[in-house]
């Protein structure tokens, strides 16, 4: 291929790339995706069974889908991913709202396919696109492409989020159409289901990126079903022996394993967090925005870091940057809470961003969605982990105040209790274990780290 030809084919897919990222993950119904399951009749625990269902399809199909898409080609698992996403939101808009055993099906259904989307386009896009970067000699040109992916990704969030919690609340719009002049109400039900229609759209926006993108790297395969699923687990296996030997890849797992999952789990309990500083429920959507807001300007400063920094350099400035708003969180200061809050966004975006352009810049093209898989599936194991965790210490702290007689009604009216029976004080006292829990496995991740490359790190000239 010439490499005017490869340059025309790598900025077309770039193009894609921006666009099914921005219209993949960027989903209207983000900002009351909690509400949502309950306003159809759906109990807590039928929250935590569904996500749950979510999160083991993830697991299970993460590197699997990696594989597969080395072996048959990338932009098939692409394509997959996007008709699967128009079949997730399909499974929504059907649901009745009344709670019975129909609604639990199709949610069900919606986050078994919401799984097996996220697993089959992880990697894969990223794959596809630095591939074929690279057949035109640009690969070097990767981190300022990751910045501008992150950038316009994250103004896509901003207009999901502040679309999404505009058409649930109804008497918002409801007042808006009268005062632009239309003579027309929608009943809250009604709207509920908007959000969704508005992602069944980008999912079909998806779908034809998607199609329109070009997988230089895939070859005509003559191989048996069979054949192909034997080649992916084959390939399976020599990524997880080259992650177990190699001390950078190595590293990188371990660093995004130690900073994601203590993120995560802050960023899953932000609504309760942003209550305990005292900001109405009405500025959560503004507060969600705003940090995600910092996604503009993140890849700027982290396409500078990347340039004058090592890779530990980094990961031990991204570890302070989170302790020190770890530490800061737990204070729980009202108002002011929020910028160490900010910190812990500023470290996952950046950490997301170094782990990028480190393990393209490891991997070799023919494994390539393959290494990118297992990143993602280790984050969500120890994402998982920590929600466990998390769910113990609560539960333990629960027992304590019952075996103590404190009842959570005693701790402060209507609003001492969070859900799933979680008070006020309980959470205080969960959430304060972040940071010396990060501490922990970060002390934990670097002893093994150096007894595993112990001979490597005595004799780097070897």
């Amino acid at each position: 291929m010439k490499l005017p030809e490869a340059s025309q084919i790598a900025n077309a897919n770039i193009r894609r790339l921006i666009c099914i990222r921005m219209f993949f993950h960027a989903r209207f119904y983000y900002p009351v995706f909690f509400l949502f399951f309950l306003e159809h009749g759906l109990t807590l625990v039928d929250f935590g069974i569904l996500n749950a269902i979510w999160a083991i399809t993830i697991i299970v199909l993460e590197v699997p889908s990696g594989a597969l898409a080395d072996t048959i080609g990338r932009k098939k698992l692409i394509i997959f991913a996007a008709i699967c996403m128009v079949a997730e939101m399909l499974a929504l808009l059907l649901a009745p709202m009344d709670g019975s055993s129909a609604v639990f099906f199709l949610f069900a259904l919606n986050r078994l396919i919401s799984g097996v989307a996220e697993a089959a386009v992880s990697g894969a896009d990223e794959a596809l696109v630095y591939d074929s970067m690279k057949v035109a000699g640009r690969e070097e040109e990767w981190t300022a492409i990751m910045a501008k992916v992150q950038r316009y990704t994250s103004w896509a969030f901003v207009f999901a989020m502040m679309t999404g919690s505009a058409f649930y609340a109804s008497e918002f719009i409801n007042e808006l159409l009268q005062i632009i002049g239309f003579d027309v109400r929608f009943e809250k039900d009604t709207l509920i289901k908007f959000p969704i229609q508005l992602t069944l759209l980008s999912s079909a926006i998806v779908l034809v990126a998607s199609i329109g993108m070009t997988d230089g790297m895939v070859q005509e395969r003559k191989n048996s079903i069979w054949e192909t699923i034997h080649e992916s687990m084959r390939k399976t296996k020599v990524v997880a022996v080259w992650f177990w030997k190699s001390p950078m890849p190595f590293a990188i797992l371990l660093g995004s394993m130690v900073l994601d999952n203590v993120i995560r789990k802050f960023l899953t309990v932000g609504a309760a967090y942003w209550k305990i500083i005292d900001y109405p429920v009405a500025t959560f959507g503004l507060i969600a925005s705003a940090m995600s807001l910092m996604g503009v300007i993140t890849p700027s400063l982290a396409k500078i870091l990347v340039k004058k920094n090592s890779p530990a350099q980094n990961f031990f400035f991204l570890c302070t940057v989170l302790a020190i708003g770890l530490f800061g969180i737990v204070e729980f200061i009202p108002y002011w809470g929020i910028l160490p809050a900010a910190m812990i966004y500023f470290t996952y975006q950046c950490m997301n961003y170094f782990a990028s352009i480190y393990l393209n810049k490891e991997a070799e093209s023919e494994k390539r969605a393959t290494v990118l898989s297992f990143r993602s599936l280790s984050t969500n194991l120890s994402y998982g982990f920590v929600c466990i965790l998390f769910a113990l210490l609560f539960r333990r702290i629960e027992k304590e105040n019952v075996d103590n007689g404190i009842k959570s009604t005693e701790m402060g009216g209507q609003d001492a209790q969070f859900t799933e029976g979680i008070s006020y004080s309980q959470f205080i006292e969960g959430i304060s274990w972040s940071p010396w829990y990060f501490l922990f496995t970060l002390a934990l991740v670097i002893i093994l780290y150096r007894i595993r490359f112990a001979k490597k790190i005595q004799t780097p000239q070897e």
